[in-house]
């Protein structure tokens, strides 16, 4: 969870700050008048220019995804939904869910200590929470609904449709609370354990609202 964003291979580079808009001068009193911003500056930007055609691509994906809504309504976290579900039920399948973890904990371990590098420098253990999860792809391309609150974040579990659907199926087995208690749980703590920071995790929940919150 802690991986950061990527940048996509040739991509064209951002628009350059310079070239951002400053927004129209706004005077304050007692102050001399603000100096009147550049033509360039004055213009509307998206920050997008230039990458136009990878704007293009994400939004025919955002697109097809919407559309596909049969048999349920198919979101942009479907393939990694899919693609956890799949790992764990064959882990659980076979007795190696611990191993799973472990593997997966000590896969971002090289990520995670550089962020607890960032921790160690500041003082500062929100850095670690970010690490975890808004810094990273690999949460918010999982989990659709969250919240940020100094010291703790709490999100919904992102499994219950996906899995419902592929139990129909008889593809998984698994339960909502089983996947937070085995998968989750362990993984965000091993994942703190490397930035260096201690937090708790809560148990599973009805409603599908979890939380983590520094310790």
């Amino acid at each position: 969870m802690a991986e950061p964003a990527r940048t996509l291979r040739n991509a064209a580079p951002a628009l350059p700050a310079a070239q951002k808009p400053a927004g129209p001068p706004v005077a304050v009193p007692g102050q001399a008048p603000p100096a009147m911003p550049t033509v360039q500056d004055f213009g509307l930007w998206s920050g997008f220019e230039g990458r136009e055609e990878l704007l293009g691509r994400g939004l025919v994906q955002l697109l097809k995804t919407v559309i596909a809504d049969a048999p349920y309504q198919h979101h942009l976290n479907d393939a990694a939904l899919k693609a956890h579900l799949n790992a764990i039920q064959f882990a659980k399948n076979h007795g190696m869910l611990p191993q799973l973890v472990a593997h997966d904990v000590k896969t971002l371990a090289p990520i995670n200590k550089r962020v607890g590098q960032l921790v160690a420098r500041t003082g500062n253990p929100e850095y670690g929470l970010v690490g975890l999860f808004e810094r990273t792809d690999c949460w918010y391309q999982l989990v659709l609904e969250w919240t940020v609150e100094p010291g703790r974040r709490s999100w919904r579990s992102p499994f219950h449709t996906v899995l419902e659907m592929g139990k129909r199926l008889g593809q998984f087995d698994l339960t909502e609370q089983e996947i937070h208690a085995e998968w989750t749980v362990p993984r965000i703590q091993g994942y703190a354990a490397d930035i260096g920071i201690k937090v708790k995790i809560s148990p599973w929940q009805d409603s599908g609202w979890l939380s983590c919150e520094l310790a």
